[in-house]
């Protein structure tokens, strides 16, 4: 083969890579897109969708493609079994025993469950950490390949609390005025207990520390194209957690029946998801300087 059928080979290998690339961006903003409608579409209550839990549906395909990119297929199964395992062995042993959430017990949550525990919370756990874990990335600036020294623990907690903003101002509606799941005994904050969050925290951060610890040990950029030196990778996934908390402050502005309840959570998410969603936008101008190849 001569000098110039090989560049032609490598071209024509560029080009195609760099067309499948784009056909996959469309394919991820094309999801996003329409999680922003169903998200808008709920928090305006308008009827659009008559299964809260199917707006949820675009974010977790979203999760898979997106995060397939950098770690791949076989990566990305291994999170959702260690996201399912551990999500809901502890939610089956907190309905039953109180530990780690507090006593409670699902009403309205639809399809089929697992350990009295909806399945499609498990397939929620899954996406809801993704994004939170690729947030929390940015907000620490860990752009690169590979997690090391504090951060083995550190982004794991900084996960765990990104993710726990969003049943902070989710959960009082979602356990009241909704009844998706009831808290036995009530609790402090709108009627959910405080054990609630240490819970959330607590979960979250156990399955995100067993991924870390099996990440952290290879590298885990698998893309010819090195999608995490690209700003607008990482932009996905900030304007999908900024959509959850934006969605928030759109409901505390519309609804006419509970408006404390709904206004304070709308109050709440300006000074948690939203916040955290602005920081680990800003910090993408470090993408492109530091880490860009």
């Amino acid at each position: 083969m001569s000098a110039n059928e090989i560049k032609t080979n490598s071209l024509s290998q560029a080009t195609m890579s760099k067309e499948k690339g784009n056909i996959t961006r469309y394919i991820k903003w094309g999801f996003i897109v329409l999680f922003i409608i169903l998200t808008v579409a709920l928090r305006l209550n308008l009827p659009v969708i008559s299964i809260k839990a199917i707006m949820f549906v675009p974010m977790i395909v979203f999760a898979w493609i997106h995060g397939s990119q950098r770690y791949g297929v076989r990566t990305m199964i291994i999170w959702f079994v260690i996201t399912w395992l551990v999500s809901n062995g502890f939610e089956a042993l907190s309905i039953r025993t109180g530990f780690p959430f507090g006593h409670y017990h699902y009403v309205k949550m639809p399809g089929p469950r697992m350990l009295d525990v909806p399945v499609i919370i498990m397939a929620l756990y899954f996406a809801l950490s993704y994004t939170s874990w690729t947030v929390a990335q940015m907000v620490t600036g860990n752009f690169g390949k590979k997690i090391v020294g504090i951060y083995k623990i550190f982004i794991p907690i900084t996960t765990a609390v990104i993710m726990s903003m969003f049943d902070l101002v989710g959960d009082p509606q979602a356990s009241t005025v909704s009844s998706d799941w009831v808290w036995e005994h009530g609790g402090a904050y709108y009627g959910v207990p405080i054990s609630n969050y240490a819970g959330w925290i607590f979960v979250v951060y156990v399955f995100m520390q067993i991924f870390t610890w099996f990440i952290s040990k290879k590298n885990i950029d698998i893309s010819k194209d090195a999608v995490t030196t690209n700003r607008s990778y990482w932009l996905e996934a900030s304007i999908v957690y900024l959509s959850m908390g934006l969605g928030v402050v759109l409901e505390g502005f519309t609804r006419k029946a509970h408006v404390e309840l709904y206004s304070s959570m709308a109050m709440i998410s300006v000074f948690t998801m939203v916040f955290t969603a602005m920081i680990s936008i800003s910090n993408l101008k470090y993408v492109n300087n530091k880490y860009e190849k």
